[in-house]
């Protein structure tokens, strides 16, 4: 529908300048300010009379020298002036275009200067007074806006006159719109006063979000133009990918654009508003967006000076398609209104400070809007309660429902089974309990995000067999039981798994399950099962997950060895097996082919010998965790080739001789203490390292003295005590995924650290095409 936009702007924008010669074509803003200003000095003498600076005997013989000219030059000055009212007078009747006020709006004075001028200007200022008187009057009349919203009066304050959004709007619409769009009656019908009130509207929300002094992009907002062409292109993120944001529009209701109304003739209609994100709105949304009757969608995000709550009153936009009010500080309740909205499709209200209590009823007006395909309601904390069952089982159309980060808890409900379009389900860092069994015949599912919360139920073999849609499964930081289900490693489509933090203890499937496994490769690419307590071994049958890029197992109950057949995974870069109980053996060879590896933790894994100087050889490497084991000798220089590396964790071995590696001046965190190793730490501490933990602390009473002199070290330990260092340093699985899972932004230490899911579902973006919005 905007494919002409640019053809379109260029033609309007050339008639307007080959139109407008004259200092009255400024800005529709700027001329604002100008005109408050103004109308706050009308009560001052816009004259003034400085004395001349002579004395009084000076002044009377100049008015004596004068006395003989005063009748001549009088008498001359009053035919004068006769001769140019008499002239002005003709110029101005005689021209149709003052009387039409044409003149206002291409800044015509109907010729001439001097005394022609101010009577000129006095003819305009008497139109716009009378404009302006209209424009208060249909408002008022009609309801479109509160009568105090647009009383002088009501606008006073201490510090002067501040005006209300819609005063400010009602002044530019009356005097300093270069449209000059007419004013209706009060008796006009509705369909008559649309194109008033349409840009009415469009000025409330500007002013009233702060467009005139704060919006960093104005989008030709209170220009001449229609307000159809209140629109811009952006580039996005510096790529060649185009956006518009602004104003968007259709025909008349229901109607084609035709080669005729290409330039619409003022009827064009607003059926959707979308403006860019950071923006610097500030301020809060005004109710009179109602008036915009054929409104599709309305998309404002990531302003976060946006405040108040949202008006009722959007209730009233029955074509509304798409509301998405995403990361303001939008407050209060949802609308129970809105449940008047038939056509909503998408509900996007995530990231706000929005209040709601299921247990009183406040989201059941959702059970009214069966159009609903989405509903984003995260990071509103204080939106809290159980899910609705009888809500939820309405919502029939339902795709995405994405809660995390708000106050729900209790039980899913039965009725969520009945969500059978259900395509990805987000319902993390909450306090949901119980089971998920209701959710395993919704066989259209895609993403399923339920971590941290506590969830206890139990799975088998048989769980998730029926999704087979099924790409990213995340439950992790629950109390889910039972075995790791062996149907996930037959879902073609599933990419990513994290069951972490769970307390599951059945072993994973045998090697035979995986040897029968006869369908298409599996895809998946992200295995996490870290800190449960699986027993048995790692069957040998996690090396056909061919495409596995991360693979967690640490700290569980496995036994035996670690199997030979993950040095299979070609893609492999993250590799953490640390802290199981497996046999006692030197650090597999096979790990020297790894050459992909950017992370390897094998910390408390029975490891023996020495640690080898094929290691250098891993040039890739940024994280390396071998502490907890019976390591010895000497630490091979060979490590120094890893110039990547960021963390190494070497503590609680039996390693002596030199540390050295000053070569690797990216390392942020080392951790050797526990060890023999002796010297000075003086070539590392010419890096920047944020922690730094070794053996250079001193004990008189019990005769101990630092085996490593660092001036650099955050903290010093000594052998025999256990108490110094007693944290675990599992970096590996705390390290925060902003972009995606696999994908490291930095590491976090954190006690409280975890992974945090990264996914987009589109919705937005892809209603917006619909709506030409975004190229296609």
């Amino acid at each position: 529908m905007l494919a002409n936009n640019n053809d379109q702007r260029t033609f309007q924008t050339e008639a307007n300048n080959a139109n407008n010669n004259n200092d009255d074509d400024e800005d529709g803003a700027t001329i604002l300010d100008d005109g408050l200003s103004t109308i706050d000095d009308e009560q001052n003498d816009p004259y003034r009379y400085p004395g001349s600076g002579m004395t009084s005997a000076q002044a009377a013989a100049l008015r004596s020298d004068a006395q003989h000219y005063h009748c001549f030059t009088s008498s001359l000055l009053l035919i004068t002036f006769m001769i140019s009212v008499i002239v002005a007078s003709v110029r101005y009747f005689g021209n149709p275009q003052i009387l039409s006020g044409e003149s206002i709006s291409n800044g015509s004075n109907g010729g001439g200067g001097g005394l022609g001028d101010l009577w000129g200007n006095a003819a305009r200022e008497k139109i716009n007074a009378a404009r302006f008187k209209s424009t208060l009057e249909y408002l008022i009349s009609r309801d479109v806006s509160l009568p105090s919203t647009l009383s002088a009066e009501a606008n006073s304050g201490l510090f002067g006159k501040s005006y209300t959004p819609q005063y400010q709007a009602a002044l530019w619409m009356a005097r300093y719109d270069p449209y000059r769009i007419s004013i209706p009656s009060p008796t006009e019908s509705s369909r008559e006063d649309g194109p008033f009130k349409q840009r009415y509207a469009l000025a409330v929300l500007y002013f009233a979000t702060g467009g005139t002094d704060r919006w960093t992009h104005k989008m030709d907002f209170l220009s001449g133009l229609h307000e159809c062409m209140w629109v811009n292109q952006f580039e996005v993120n510096g790529i060649a990918n185009i956006m518009w944001f602004g104003v968007f529009c259709d025909g008349e209701p229901d109607m084609m654009d035709t080669a005729e109304d290409v330039f619409w003739g003022g009827k064009r209609t607003v059926t959707g508003i979308s403006l860019p994100p950071n923006n610097k709105m500030f301020g809060s949304l005004p109710p009179e967006i109602r008036h915009l009757k054929y409104l599709k969608a309305l998309h404002i995000s990531r302003e976060p000076t946006l405040f108040g709550t949202i008006p009722f009153q959007y209730s009233a936009l029955k074509h509304l398609g798409l509301l998405a009010l995403m990361d303001t500080s939008l407050s209060g309740p949802i609308p129970r209104e809105f449940g008047r909205l038939k056509k909503l499709e998408l509900l996007m209200l995530q990231g706000n400070q929005l209040t709601a209590d299921t247990t009183q009823e406040d989201l059941d007006f959702l059970q009214d809007m069966t159009s609903l395909t989405s509903i984003k309601l995260d990071d509103n904390t204080q939106i809290i309660g159980t899910l609705p069952n009888k809500t939820l089982s309405n919502l029939k159309n339902l795709k995405v429902l994405s809660l995390p980060n708000c106050g729900f808890y209790g039980p899913l409900p039965s009725g969520m089974s009945m969500l059978t379009e259900l395509a990805a389900l987000n319902l993390e860092e909450n306090s949901f309990t119980g089971g998920i069994d209701m959710i395993m015949g919704l066989t259209n599912l895609q993403v399923i995000y339920l971590e941290n919360n506590m969830f206890d139920g139990t799975f088998n073999d048989t769980h998730f067999g029926e999704l087979t849609d099924l790409i990213r499964l995340d439950v992790s930081n629950n109390q889910f039981k039972g075995a790791v289900p062996r149907q996930l490693f037959n879902l073609s489509s599933l990419v990513v798994v994290d069951m972490s933090l769970n307390n599951m203890t059945l072993e994973l499937p045998s090697e035979e399950y995986f040897s029968s496994l006869n369908g298409p490769p599996s895809n998946l690419e992200f295995l996490s099962l870290h800190s449960n307590t699986i027993m048995g071994t790692i069957p040998a049958g996690i090396g056909r997950l061919k495409n596995l890029t991360m693979l967690d197992l640490s700290i569980n109950e496995f036994t035996g060895d670690i199997p030979s057949e993950i040095g299979q995974l070609e893609e492999l870069n993250i590799l953490f097996l640390g802290n199981n109980k497996f046999d006692e053996a030197p650090m597999p060879e096979w790990i020297r082919n790894m050459t992909h590896l950017t992370e390897l933790m094998l910390q408390g894994s029975s490891l023996s010998e020495t640690i080898p100087e094929w290691l250098g050889e891993l040039k890739d490497l940024t994280f390396l965790d071998l502490g907890g084991n019976n390591l010895a000798d000497m630490i091979p220089q060979s490590l120094g080739n890893l110039t990547q590396l960021m963390v190494l964790i070497l503590n609680e071995n039996r390693l002596e001789g030199e540390l050295g590696l000053g070569e690797l001046a990216k390392l942020e965190t080392i951790i050797i203490d526990d060890n023999d190793l002796t010297g000075n730490t003086n070539a590392m501490c010419e890096h920047h390292v944020e922690y730094f933990i070794s053996d250079c602390g001193a004990n008189s009473t019990l005769g101990v003295n630092p085996e490593l002199n660092c001036t650099c070290c955050t903290l010093c330990c000594y052998d025999g005590n256990p108490d110094c260092n007693d944290r675990e340093w599992f970096g590996n699985h705390a390290a925060r995924k902003e972009y995606g899972y696999g994908e490291r932004s930095y590491w976090d230490f954190g006690d409280n650290a975890g992974i945090s899911a990264s996914f987009d579902y589109n919705g937005v973006q892809d209603y917006l095409k619909d709506l030409g919005l975004l190229r296609k």
